[in-house]
């Protein structure tokens, strides 16, 4: 235990605290909580970033689009705005965020929205929309959510967590009692019965709310610019020289994908969540590209840094250089999907708004 994390002890106590506190007075209903006539779905988390929010959030897009009319809804972190802003598919995340920016990329049929009131944005969205996906909103008790979705990192779930800022956590373990469905992320695609049982078991869930599996999925490397084609890992083996940038809470899965498929990380420019890119790292990316022997090298960045990277003022610089990122997806496993997506769907449908609708 470092001495920054000791001095830290006392404050996480006192944030400990203040968040009970707050949490009570929702609970017994001395601070309001304000329902809206439209569905709505939050995906959050209790440990702070990196659990799977925005794959997940995109796996509920895939699944509800074309049936309902829906927008998602998030803070819009990292932004450069404030307000409420309507994305459109020429929206940066300099305006709207890295997570919304890519929402809209992916899915541009789909309404897209951010404001850091999220209270003032429903009251915008409730009558147009079938259904609002809530990104990162399991704290934000304001708006009454209708299907809480809670999520943990299968690698991190029988971690020993503190709460902020000594540990991770955003608020005590206990606080997933508000959850509707626990969905534990990135899981092996092979999942035992008895490895289920065994993180089931270590959840504190005494109220038996329903814990589902999902795992996720990397499709083939996709250019940063049309400069050069796509490529598939059949194109690449273990002599294939890497340099890895990434600027995400955590970047484990992605360099064990990366090493599973025998690919040789020479170098690793690891930024942190939300990386504000400046032209010269992209000098420092490329110094070490060229440094690298012979012919087989590439170099690879995530699908949520694409969308930073894709910035007109890093053109110049990133369009005559081979770089990848690997686009990203959530499924969950076949043994909870079927209950899982009924859940979702039965919940839009049959909500006040869609009785005698749908």
């Amino acid at each position: 235990m470092n001495f920054l994390r000791k001095i830290s002890l006392p404050f996480a106590l006192l944030y400990w605290l203040i968040i009970v506190l707050r949490n009570k007075l929702y609970d017994w209903q001395l601070l309001s909580s304000r329902s809206f006539k439209v569905p709505t779905i939050s995906v959050g988390n209790i440990n702070v970033g990196g659990t799977g929010k925005s794959p997940t959030v995109e796996y509920l897009i895939r699944l509800l689009k074309d049936d309902f009319k829906i927008s998602t809804l998030s803070r819009g972190y990292g932004r450069k705005t404030s307000g409420f802003i309507e994305a459109s598919a020429l929206s940066s995340p300099e305006e709207i965020g890295d997570e919304p920016t890519q929402f809209k990329q992916k899915f541009n049929e789909i309404n897209v929205v951010v404001d850091e009131n999220r209270t003032r944005a429903m009251e915008k969205l409730e009558n147009d929309y079938d259904a609002v996906i809530l990104d990162d909103a399991f704290q934000h008790r304001k708006v009454k959510v209708g299907l809480q979705i809670l999520l943990f990192d299968y690698n991190k779930v029988f971690n020993k967590d503190w709460m902020l800022p000594f540990g991770n956590l955003r608020e005590p373990i206990s606080g997933l009692n508000r959850a509707n469905i626990i969905l534990i992320t990135k899981t092996p695609k092979i999942f035992s019965p008895m490895e289920r049982r065994r993180v089931e078991s270590h959840l504190p869930n005494s109220l038996n709310i329903p814990v589902v599996f999902s795992y996720l999925s990397y499709g083939d490397f996709q250019p940063l610019y049309q400069t050069f084609e796509s490529r598939s890992f059949s194109q690449c083996d273990k002599k294939t020289q890497v340099v890895l940038v990434t600027g995400i809470a955590d970047a484990t899965l992605l360099i064990n994908y990366l090493e599973f498929h025998k690919l040789k990380i020479v170098k690793h420019f690891n930024y942190p969540d939300h990386y504000n890119y400046q032209v010269n790292d992209m000098d420092k990316w490329s110094e070490e590209f060229n440094t690298l022997q012979g012919e087989n090298k590439i170099i690879i960045t995530t699908e949520k840094d694409a969308m930073r990277l894709l910035h007109p003022k890093f053109e110049n610089k990133l369009k005559e250089l081979p770089m990848y990122y690997l686009p990203i997806e959530s499924d969950i496993h076949e043994k909870d999907k079927e209950w899982f997506d009924n859940k979702v769907k039965d919940y839009v449908r049959t909500s006040k708004k869609h009785n005698g609708v749908h």
